[in-house]
């Protein structure tokens, strides 16, 4: 796992700044404490800069690496877990190695196969290969977006890194912050890719290809989980065998690694599976973490315990306090750009205390997207079966209630929900500022690109709902795989964990696990007893169900109890009061005291709004 930097100039003349090369790097040594390198074309058109932390081939894995005739050069962040079989491939093939990383594998790749590479790669990744023989610039990001990327396309050159910050903060250019992207993660809680919170600063979005030379940048889908699903053909037992034996591949892939190893445990259905396949596989014991809180409807340290005690693994806890709010601004500094999954604090506590023990850790990560885990599937379902059961004009009537009293406002809500058709109902369910709520909290130029964007984040959530094929159930975790796994989700476990230079790895986010996970049908993923049967199933030939049979927790922070009172209420004051939200123009104050007090005196739940509210005064602060 590293931190890769580079610059590509396509006018004649110009270099890359090497000056500014070494400063990103600097500015992501968190992600590669063991070693640094420089590589230049010796033409002067590119260059790249490099951060390593070692996992596989301590001693020969270093980077930047170039093709034996100095015509490519290869930059790489991740793991390619599949690279002994694919060494082993090439080497059939004639292919000489000098080392035994799958750096090299890569590079090896790339020389044979050009940017068809990626569709070989069973891993982690975003990598740079500058091609001398075509003058090209290849940029690259894995299936489900694990490992991140960002670029800067100027009049005559390209700019990447592995983080916003080393793009943004070296950047000699005074960058305006890009109110499309703000209202994107005000209302959804992150910044959808391409976008990012500073104009002229661009994700690669998960599964891409980015081409760039002298004529121009191109980008292309390298993967995309619907294209590659097939039904399964088979009954309910053959899906839990055909289940095991990808997830023990997946598992015992990522196993692989030359320093020390353990899996989050929280207690779940996801994180127990994949530490019982891999307690199963792993050579000598077992190490697991998880983290407690002290508020026991958020608090599954129990449970991780007693399935760590039943597996044999060496367990320890970590405890999480309201305190943890310490750590927002080291995590803001790291996002660089607002992101408001509240998680976040949780993993970077438990990525904290795990690095002192580990340097790669497994997670649950995926299941919940592949195997239709998420309350939200449920409620959206339900809201589906009830409204083709209402009349429209029970609707109608309905709308036109009027008043100002909690009980009214929700009534209209729910109507108003139910009234819209199925992929913009959709969409609504996942919004946190909805139009009418933009009215009050919004103003000055955000209000004004708000109504200028027209139906914005809710018309492009409905639209990749309406773009995928099947079930509703399917639809939503194609989008769900689509955005807010690769845009919220694993940026969550990546800045969390590589700001301790830990790995984390998915066995669950397999490809073809996932692929394998979009083709089943719906009746094997729901239940009444909390949904995810098939792996529940499969959980059993590991655990007693007593472990495991029982309500679902999300893996959050428990904002909803500090927002609303104690000491940590105070919280929600210091919104209500902030200079920086004041100042900036973009808010209405009476809106946000109006959110404070709703959620206070329990009209409303604001908690997932309040913490956007609250990274965001953060990140103003910082900027």
């Amino acid at each position: 796992m590293c931190g890769i930097a580079g610059a590509v100039a396509f006018r004649d003349g110009a270099r890359p700044d090497r000056e500014r090369l070494c400063a990103m790097a600097g500015l992501m040594a968190h992600r590669g404490p063991d070693g640094e390198g420089f590589w230049a074309d010796p033409r002067g058109r590119a260059a790249f800069a490099h951060r390593r932390l070692s996992i596989i081939d301590i001693a020969g894995g270093r980077q930047p690496m170039c093709s034996d005739d100095g015509q490519i050069a290869l930059v790489f962040n991740g793991e390619i877990y599949n690279y002994r079989e694919l060494r082993r491939s090439l080497s059939d093939q004639g292919v000489r190695f000098h080392t035994v990383s799958d750096t090299e594998v890569l590079l090896r790749m790339y020389e044979r196969h050009g940017s068809e590479a990626v569709r070989y790669l069973r891993g982690m990744f975003a990598f740079a290969v500058w091609d001398g023989r075509r003058g090209e610039l290849v940029l690259a990001r894995d299936r489900v977006g694990k490992k991140p990327l960002f670029y800067a396309l100027e009049e005559d050159s390209c700019y990447f890194a592995s983080t916003l910050g080393a793009l943004r903060d070296t950047d000699p250019r005074a960058r305006r912050v890009n109110l499309g992207a703000l209202d994107a993660f005000l209302t959804l809680g992150y910044v959808p890719a391409p976008q990012s919170i500073w104009d002229g600063i661009s994700k690669l979005p998960a599964g891409t290809l980015l081409r760039v030379s002298s004529s121009g940048a191109r980008s292309l889908r390298h993967w995309a989980l619907e294209g590659a699903v097939q039904p399964f053909a088979g009954r309910f037992a053959d899906a839990v065998d055909r289940l095991e034996d990808l997830l023990t591949t997946a598992v015992t892939l990522r196993l692989r690694s030359d320093v020390p190893l353990g899996s989050f445990l929280s207690g779940g259905i996801d994180s127990s599976l994949v530490t019982a396949i891999a307690a199963r596989h792993c050579q000598g014991e077992a190490l697991t973490f998880s983290i407690g809180f002290a508020e026991a409807a958020f608090d599954e340290s129990g449970y991780a315990e007693r399935v760590a005690q039943h597996l044999g693994t060496r367990h320890r806890t970590f405890t999480g306090r309201p305190v943890m709010l310490d750590i927002l601004p080291a995590l803001v500094r790291h996002c660089a750009e607002p992101f408001g999954d509240s998680a976040a604090l949780a993993v970077w506590l438990l990525a904290r205390e795990t690095r002192k023990h580990v340097t790669v850790v497994l997670t649950g990560d995926g299941g919940d997207e592949g195997f239709g885990g998420y309350d939200w599937y449920r409620t959206a379902l339900r809201l589906k079966r009830l409204r083709s059961a209402v009349p429209t004009g029970v609707l109608r009537l309905g709308a036109t209630v009027r008043g100002q009293r909690p009980w009214v406002k929700r009534v209209k809500r729910a109507v108003g929900t139910l009234a819209l058709d199925e992929p913009e109902r959709f969409a609504a369910l996942r919004m946190y500022v909805r139009d009418e709520e933009a009215q009050t909290l919004y103003a000055g130029e955000l209000l004004q690109t708000r109504r200028d964007g027209g139906d914005g984040v809710r018309a492009w959530l409905a639209q990749l709902y309406r773009s995928g094929n099947g079930s509703a159930l399917r639809r939503m975790r194609l989008v769900d795989v689509s955005t807010y796994l690769a845009d919220c989700l694993m940026p969550k476990v990546d800045v969390a964990t590589m700001a301790h230079s830990l790995e984390a790895r998915a066995p669950l986010l397999d490809h073809e696990v996932l692929e394998f996970a979009l083709g089943l049908p719906d009746h094997w993923l729901l239940d009444g007893n909390g949904g995810k049967p098939l792996l529940k199933t499969l959980l059993a030939r590991f655990l007693p169900a007593d472990l495991f049979r029982r309500p679902k927790h999300a893996f959050s922070v428990p904002f909803q109890v500090w927002f609303a009172g104690g000491p940590t209420s105070a919280w929600g004051d210091q919104l209500a009061e902030s200079e920086s939200l004041r100042d900036c123009g973009w808010l209405n104050p009476a809106g946000l005291r109006t959110l404070v007090r709703e959620h206070r005196d329990g009209l409303r739940d604001h908690s997932q709004r309040l913490y956007n509210l609250l990274v965001l005064r953060e990140w103003l602060n910082q900027h």
